[in-house]
């Protein structure tokens, strides 16, 4: 497991709740050129939001 610099760990207030919670990794890909959609949530399964927009016809369809 990799070290956690004491920039990347982030101490916010759940808006809901009003409980501190401490982000572990918060920034650490700040001035990377690594881009996140917008509208992707990041709390929830990736993978389903990404197919979910996904209309694209495969690259290479099935055959038989």
């Amino acid at each position: 497991m990799a070290k956690t610099s004491a920039s990347s760990i982030l101490t916010v207030r759940n808006a809901k709740t009003g409980k501190s919670v401490t982000v572990r990794g918060a920034g650490s890909l700040k001035g990377s050129k690594f881009a996140i959609k917008k509208g992707v949530d990041l709390t929830k399964p990736i993978a389903e939001q990404a197919l979910k927009g996904s209309t694209q016809t495969p690259k290479h369809a099935a055959k038989g």
